[in-house]
C-alpha cells in the first residue's frame, strides 16, 4: 500500500530507538528471518504445491507458476525488501548474525540471499540446456538432505523453491561428475564433456553471484557503521564452496588433462582458470574484512594461508607451461613468485622489467632481488638494468655481503672499499673469508680516487690487520691437525687464543719463533678484552723455559754457556735485535720463580742460578 508512515509507526514499535543492539539482535534475527523466507517462498500460484505448503510458511504471493520467472519474481521482490529497510532506516542499524557457525555482517547476509539468487538463475538456464546432469545433481542433493518429493511435484520444483541451499548442488554435481568418469570410457564423447559441463554450471553460478555482489556493493553498504564488523566469509568461499573447486583442479589437472585431446585440454584448462579466479576472490573478500588494526594477527595469519594456497593452486599451471594463464592470474592476485617464475623459464626479461614498473607501488623489484638472493642467483642479482640501479643499492643496504660488488659494477670503488672494510671488521666466522675481503677492500682503495694522504692511511690499516691474521695463517701444520683444525674452515682466532695455541703442549716443535709470535700478539690484545697482558707474558715466558731440559746443564760452571741454545735466551737475544729494553720488558726474576706456570723448575737451584746469570747479562747490562 506504500504506506511508510504506518510502516515506520510499526517498526518504531516493534524496534525502538533506545532498544540496546547486540550480535544475534532481535532486528537482526528478524529482518534476516523475512530474508531468508523470502527467497524460498512457496509458489502459491501453482496448484500442484497446494497440498505441499506448510501452514506456517510466509506467503509473498508469487504468482508465476514457470520455475525461471519465480526466481526473477523473488530476486525483484528482495531488492523491494532492501529498498524498504532502508526507506524506514531499519538498514542502517543492522549488527550481526550467526551463519555457518561465525558472526556476520547482517547486511552481507542479506546481500548473500540475493547472489544466490543469482547464482540459482544461472543454475536453472542451464537446467534447461543439459537436463539430465542437472536433474541428477538435484536428485543427488535431495537425497542427501532426505528431502520428500511431494505427489505431482518434481525434484527441480523442490530444490529451486529453497533458494538459500543452491549451493549444495556444487559436491552433488561433483559426485555426478566422478561417476560418469569412473563408468565411461576416455575415448568417448561423454568422458570430457561431463567435466566441461560440470565447468561451466560450477563457474557461471559463483560468476553471476560474485557479479551481483560487485554490482550491488553500494546498495548494501552501511555509511557509519557503529562497531567493527566480523570477519567476512562470503559462500562463495566457503569451506564447501573452496573443497569443491580443490577437488575439481585435481580432477583436471590429474585425471582429465594427461588424457585429453589438445582441444579439451585447452577448453577444460581455460575453465579451471576462471573456478581459480572464484576461489581467490573469496579469500581477497575475506582478507579485506580483516585488513584492520583490531585483526592484524588474523589478517597475518589469513594472508599467509592465501598465499599458501594460491601458490598450490598456479604452481601447476606454470609446469603445464600455460603461460599465458598463469599470468593472468598471478597478475591479478598479485603472485610476484609464480610471475619471477614464469620470467625465468621463458627467459622474458622485458616482462620482468614490466612487473617492476606495475607493481612498483608493492615492492615487485624488493621481491625480485630477494627471490635471486634466496635461489642463488647473484649474477642475475648484480646484472640488472641502469633503470634499477637505485632500487638495487636501497635492497642491498641490508645485505653488504653483495652490496660492494654492486658498487664495484657501478664504479664506485670508495663505497666498495668502505663496504668491505666492514665485513671484514665484523667477520669472526670464517678465517679464510675474512683475510679475502681484507684483500679486496685493499684492491678496491687503490681503485679508489681518494687522496694520497688518505690511501696510504687505509692502506697501513689493512696491512696491519693482515700482519695480525697472519699469526693465524703460519700456525704450524703438525699443530693443526694435531687439533683438527682447518684454515679453511676455522674461525677468527682471538690473540689471547693463538697465543694458548703457539705456546701449548700439543706445539711440540715450538721454537723461539713460536713463543716470539706469541709475545708480539700481546700487542693486539684490546683492553675490552679484560686479559692480564703482564700474567700472559709471564705465562709465555715461563712455558718457554719449560721447553728445555735444564738438568742436563747442572754441573756446568758457565751458566751462560750452558744456556746459550736454550729457546728463552734466544728469545731474548730476538727482544734485543728488535731494540726493546729488556730491563721495561720482562717481569722481575723473583717473579718468574714464584710462579705456578714454571712448574718443577721454581725449585731447581740451578735453574734458578742459570736464569739469574742470564738477567745479569743481557737485562741488568741495559742499566750499566
Amino acid at each position: 500500500r506504500k504506506d511508510v508512515k504506518g510502516a515506520n509507526a510499526t517498526i518504531a514499535e516493534l524496534f525502538p530507538q533506545e532498544a540496546v543492539l547486540g550480535p544475534d539482535a532481535d532486528l537482526d534475527r528478524a529482518v534476516t528471518q523475512v530474508s531468508e523466507e523470502l527467497i524460498d517462498d512457496y509458489p502459491t500460484s501453482d496448484p500442484r504445491w497446494a497440498e505441499a505448503v506448510p501452514e506456517d510458511a510466509a506467503n509473498f504471493t508469487n504468482s508465476s507458476i514457470i520455475i525461471l520467472h519465480q526466481l526473477d519474481n523473488k530476486s525483484q521482490a528482495h531488492s523491494m525488501y532492501i529498498d524498504f529497510l532502508r526507506q524506514v532506516d531499519l538498514f542502517g542499524r543492522l549488527g550481526c548474525v550467526q551463519v555457518r557457525g561465525i558472526l556476520m555482517a547482517t547486511r552481507l547476509l542479506l546481500c548473500e540471499h540475493a547472489e544466490k539468487l543469482a547464482a540459482a538463475i544461472a543454475l536453472k538456464n542451464y537446467h534447461y540446456k543439459l537436463p539430465d546432469l542437472v536433474t541428477s545433481a538435484i536428485q543427488i542433493a535431495l537425497n542427501k538432505r532426505e528431502d520428500d518429493i511431494p505427489s505431482g511435484l518434481t525434484p527441480a520444483d523442490v530444490f529451486f523453491r529453497e533458494v538459500s541451499q543452491i549451493d549444495t548442488i556444487f559436491e552433488c554435481l561433483l559426485e555426478k561428475e566422478k561417476q560418469v568418469l569412473k563408468d565411461t570410457s576416455v575415448q568417448s564423447e561423454e568422458w570430457g564433456k561431463i567435466v566441461v559441463d560440470v565447468n561451466n554450471i560450477i563457474k557461471d553460478m559463483l560468476k553471476a553471484a560474485i557479479q551481483d555482489r560487485q554490482s550491488k556493493t553500494s546498495l548494501y553498504k552501511i555509511r557509519d557503521p557503529t562497531e567493527v564488523e566480523p570477519e567476512y566469509v562470503p559462500w562463495t568461499a566457503s569451506v564447501g564452496v573452496r573443497t569443491t573447486i580443490v577437488q575439481q583442479h585435481e580432477i583436471i589437472l590429474k585425471k582429465v588433462y594427461p588424457q585429453a585431446n589438445s582441444k579439451l585440454r585447452s577448453i577444460v584448462i581455460e575453465q579451471l582458470v576462471a573456478l581459480l579466479d572464484c576461489f581467490l576472490d573469496g579469500y581477497v573478500s575475506q582478507l579485506k574484512s580483516v585488513d584492520q588494526p583490531e585483526h592484524q594477527e588474523r589478517y597475518n595469519s589469513l594472508h599467509v594461508e592465501y598465499e599458501q594456497k594460491r601458490s598450490e593452486l598456479l604452481l601447476p599451471l606454470l609446469l603445464l607451461k600455460q603461460y599465458q594463464l598463469a599470468a593472468a592470474l598471478a597478475e591479478k592476485y598479485c603472485d610476484f613468485d609464480i610471475l619471477v617464475q614464469l620470467c625465468e623459464q621463458t627467459d622474458n626479461q622485458s616482462r620482468l622489467q614490466r612487473y617492476m614498473t606495475q607493481f612498483a607501488d608493492q615492492n615487485f623489484s624488493d621481491f625480485l632481488f630477494r627471490w635471486y638472493l634466496e635461489k642463488g642467483k647473484r649474477g642475475k642479482l648484480l646484472s640488472q638494468p641502469v633503470a634499477q640501479h637505485g632500487q638495487l643499492a636501497s635492497f642491498l643496504q641490508a645485505h653488504e655481503h653483495l652490496s660492494w660488488l654492486h658498487d664495484i659494477n657501478s664504479n664506485d670503488m670508495d663505497k666498495a672499499y668502505r663496504t668491505l672494510q666492514n665485513l671484514a671488521n665484523t667477520e669472526t666466522r670464517y678465517f679464510a673469508k675474512k683475510k679475502t675481503l681484507l684483500g679486496l677492500s685493499k684492491l678496491s682503495v687503490l681503485a679508489s680516487d681518494i687522496s694520497d694522504v688518505m690511501l696510504n692511511e687505509k692502506i697501513e690499516e689493512i696491512i696491519e690487520q693482515e700482519c695480525f691474521l697472519l699469526h693465524q695463517e703460519t700456525l704450524p701444520e703438525q699443530l693443526l691437525a694435531e687439533k683438527k683444525m682447518n684454515l679453511n674452515e676455522m674461525p677468527v682466532l682471538s690473540a689471547p687464543q693463538l697465543i694458548e695455541l703457539y705456546i701449548c703442549d700439543e706445539n711440540r716443535k715450538a721454537n723461539e719463533y713460536d713463543f716470539k709470535k706469541a709475545l708480539d700478539l700481546l700487542e693486539y690484545i684490546d683492553q675490552a678484552e679484560q686479559v692480564d697482558i703482564n700474567y700472559l707474558k709471564l705465562k709465555i715466558l715461563c712455558k718457554a723455559l719449560l721447553r728445555d731440559g735444564w738438568s742436563s746443564s747442572e754441573g756446568k760452571d758457565d751458566p751462560i754457556e750452558a744456556s746459550k741454545d736454550s729457546i728463552f735466551v734466544k728469545i731474548l737475544q730476538k727482544l734485543i735485535k728488535e731494540g726493546v729494553q729488556l730491563s721495561e720488558y720482562l717481569p722481575e726474576v723473583k717473579d718468574l720463580m714464584q710462579s705456578d706456570e714454571l712448574g718443577h723448575l721454581k725449585y731447581n737451584p740451578y735453574f734458578e742460578f742459570v736464569l739469574k746469570a742470564n738477567y745479569e747479562l743481557y737485562v741488568f747490562r741495559d742499566q750499566a
